[in-house]
């Protein structure tokens, strides 16, 4: 605590930058950035867009890299890959995270390969981020939605191949990042076409301990090929392979032998296509993953378990942006989508016949939903905004054998249909040209997922136990509110948001001593049930600063407590942490310090399992320049992340394992055509 609160007052905050940050308080409604050596056009980019823009000083960072800087997002740790992402300490079914739109499941029962994991930072233009009093426009949520942007390539008449290619080296871990990125337009067509290779051995942590099992592999490859149909139309297609394979998770006690995805998509979009409507875009689309978790590289494996597991997705919708009148203006989608999941285990006993069982019996998720965002502009001071969403969801299971597997929890009919209603209204209010205020209120619903209802025997390796699901669990309801502050002058901008929000039937596991447990070494067995309630506070803050043209610095902060119905801390809630960079940049040439430091966190759930998490400070450097490379214009970025070799872990990591120690970089990258 004693160096935290010098961080909160001098350097709370945030990120990283290899793009030009000239523009990092400019007002420009429309501007065009140079994004992930794209050319896109963007309206009202907003804060979190700079600072995502501003921050990416090591450009073979991946998505989790860019996500964990946004005051609003912590990430849960079982390893290197596949962080699971949760928006003020909400995560799971009780936020969306969506791909350009499309809604995709993982495969795996122990939250190994959530959606970001399938997107890599040369393709991201956007990062759309709504918390919860407006994050459930785009599907049911408490929490919160994440939406992951990719570009699209306008369609100029340049009739040339032109690109990069980028070569990336990490020492901590010894890994390797190479991209290659190619990019054609003929006028009315245009395709860009990436591929990129990550190798990571096991990395070193603080000190210089080997962290066993921390490795991984991983292929991405994507193609979108873009047709103008007329001036205010176009045509649409995105397809996006994944491979991972040999990822080792060292909190859990078993590995993935490979996940493997594969995202497809059609979609039209309209500019103007009518007097009152801005914008249209209408969406198919289809994705499946599987994902296989075996522990064949494990020593000492009492009995060896291989776990497959599948989910198939498709879905459409259509997102249209109206104007009805000069100060009102109004957002509306409709859409639907429909998953398939199925997961399974094979334990191998010596001298023994296998034993099969299922872990997601065989079920199916069908929903649909509309929404609307209305916003009002009363006058120069006042704006008035509602969200409004309902989803129908229907939950089955789709095989016999799933349900005879749930005939152990004393269910017959497992089957599910609910209407879910969510409803936001915010007030803004400019009290000066240089002061705004805003307050918001919701009542959001969020469905149970599949291993809440269904899961059978899942091992939680954070608290111990297998767990069972409950198909009775009815929705998880949701009363919030926020109320935020803003400063804006020409070279300072300092926001702060506070929000409450009192969950009803809050899901979480409780022990049931009339199972047995299935794990070897597991504490004993819990089951879904819901508490009768549960509370979340929390603050958040920002400061972006530029006092002259070659210097920026940006700081964030972020608390959130928990407790729920008995006074009890809820589990997986970081503490207060606050990141902070300043950056000069000068011609061609940029340096660049950051601070990251949290307090020690001694609120805790021991019902969990956790423990308490002592604090820590670190230290980044970087820097980088560009130069001409026999006539190709190159960027040379390189720095040294945690430069005291600090031995840390944060709270949110699971089995404490420790993070990466120092850790030198180094990427080149060369821009052709």
């Amino acid at each position: 605590m004693k160096y935290s609160f010098l961080f909160l007052l001098l350097l709370a905050g945030l990120l990283t930058g290899a793009q030009s940050s000239s523009s990092m308080l400019s007002d420009d409604s429309t501007r065009s950035i140079e994004l992930r050596e794209i050319q896109v056009s963007t309206t009202a980019r907003s804060d979190r867009q700079r600072m995502i823009q501003f921050y990416r000083g090591n450009q073979s960072a991946g998505i989790e890299d860019i996500l964990a800087r946004l005051p609003e997002i912590t990430l849960i740790r079982r390893g290197t890959y596949g962080m699971e992402p949760a928006i003020r300490s909400l995560s799971g079914g009780q936020i969306n995270v969506l791909l350009d739109g499309m809604r995709i499941h993982g495969a795996c029962t122990d939250k190994m390969d959530p959606a970001t994991i399938y997107i890599e930072p040369v393709n991201l233009d956007e990062v759309q981020l709504q918390t919860g009093t407006q994050g459930f426009l785009y599907g049911a949520s408490i929490g919160g939605t994440v939406n992951l942007k990719t570009a699209t390539v306008p369609c100029h008449n340049t009739r040339k191949i032109n690109g990069s290619v980028s070569s990336g080296y990490q020492s901590a871990a010894k890994s390797f990042y190479e991209s290659l990125q190619l990019r054609y337009s003929s006028g009315k067509f245009a395709i860009h076409s990436s591929v990129t290779w990550r190798n990571s051995e096991a990395y070193r942590s603080g000190g210089g301990q080997r962290i066993p099992f921390s490795q991984y592999q991983k292929v991405n490859y994507s193609t979108t090929a873009s047709y103008q149909l007329n001036e205010r139309t176009l045509l649409k297609a995105d397809y996006i392979g994944d491979h991972g394979w040999n990822i080792g998770y060292p909190a859990l006690p078993m590995d993935v032998g490979y996940a493997v995805a594969r995202i497809g998509s059609l979609s039209l979009q309209q500019n103007k296509p009518g007097q009152r409507m801005y914008q249209w875009t209408t969406k198919i689309y289809a994705n499946q993953v599987r994902h296989y978790m075996d522990d064949t590289h494990r020593p000492n494996v009492p009995m060896h378990m291989d776990m497959p597991g599948r989910s198939l997705t498709w879905g459409l919708y259509t997102e249209g942006l109206m104007k009805l009148t000069r100060q009102q203006q109004v957002r509306v989608i409709a859409d639907f989508s429909s998953t398939r999941l199925k997961a399974s285990m094979t334990m191998y006993e010596n001298g023994q016949p296998p034993m099969y069982m299922l872990t997601w019996p065989d079920n199916r998720k069908d929903q649909g939903g509309i929404g609307m965002n209305w916003k009002w502009r009363a006058d120069s001071n006042w704006t008035l905004q509602s969200v409004i969403r309902m989803d129908l969801i229907s939950t089955a299971l789709t095989s016999q054998e799933a349900k005879e597997h749930i005939r152990i929890l004393g269910v017959n009919n497992a089957g599910r249909l609910e209407l879910l209603k969510n409803i936001s209204v915010t007030a803004v209010r400019k009290l000066y040209p240089w002061l705004q205020s805003s307050l918001s209120l919701a009542y959001a619903e969020r469905m149970p997922t599949a291993t809440e209802l269904y899961g059978f025997y899942l091992f939680n390796a954070q608290d111990g136990y297998d767990y069972l699901g409950n198909p009775k669990l009815a929705p998880e309801r949701s009363l919030q509110g926020e109320w935020s502050l803003q400063v804006q002058g020409k070279k300072i901008r300092i926001k702060t948001s506070l929000f409450y929000q009192h969950i009803r039937d809050f899901i979480s596991g409780s022990i049931d001593p009339s199972f047995s447990t299935m794990t070897i070494g597991a504490h004993g067995v819990k089951k879904f049930s819901a508490l009768p309630d549960a509370h979340l506070t929390g603050v958040e803050a920002s400061l972006l600063f530029k006092p002259v043209a070659a210097l920026d610095f940006i700081s964030t902060l972020r608390y959130t407590r928990g407790e729920d119905h008995s006074g009890d801390p809820l589990p997986m809630i970081a503490p207060l942490k606050s990141t902070s960079t300043i950056r000069y940049q000068f011609s061609r040439f940029f340096l660049q310090a950051e601070t990251e430091a949290a307090t020690a966190q001694k609120k805790i759930s021991n019902k969990y399992g956790e423990d308490k998490t002592p604090g820590y400070l670190l230290l980044h450097v970087r820097s980088g320049f560009s130069f001409q490379l026999a006539g190709k214009k190159t960027d040379l970025q390189y720095g040294i992340e945690n430069l005291l070799d600090k031995n840390y872990h944060e709270h949110l990591d699971w089995g404490n394992v420790k993070r990466p120690g120092r850790n030198v970089y180094v990427l080149l990258r060369v821009k052709f055509g």
